[in-house]
């Protein structure tokens, strides 16, 4: 998985930069993993899921992570129910063209891919 940490001068803190099939992992760890604290869990959930074969799912605001020997799903929850009439009228009267949906944005990585890029992630920020 490609990726690239870099200082958001906007926001003045590190962000992951990932292509766009990965950007729910970015978006989540660049959001929730920052602290000594939240890295561990993430690092050990990954190890034991490698050796243990154990699930371990996490809840981070709009981002559902499951983490199990085939690797890492993240699900960031979209709610776009407050911009489904604007949607609809841009197809005009096709209203039943377009449902809108609350599936969100979906990305899975392997294990060791998600690894390395936390501990880069902790490299940089500690």
């Amino acid at each position: 998985m490609d990726y690239e940490i870099a200082f958001d001068q906007d926001e003045n803190v590190y962000r992951i930069y990932t292509g766009y099939e990965f950007a729910a992992i970015g978006e989540w760890v660049s959001e929730y993993v920052r602290d000594i604290e939240s890295i561990q869990r993430v690092l050990m959930a990954a190890r034991l899921a490698e050796t243990e074969k154990e699930v371990t799912e996490f809840k981070h605001g709009p981002f559902n992570v499951v983490f199990s020997e085939e690797g890492v799903s993240v699900n960031r929850q979209v709610d776009l129910d407050s911009a489904e009439e604007e949607i609809k009228a841009m197809f005009d009267s096709q209203e039943s063209f377009y449902q809108t949906s609350t599936d969100g944005i979906q990305a899975e990585c392997g294990l060791e891919d998600l690894i390395d890029m936390v501990e880069n992630w902790h490299a940089v920020l500690h």
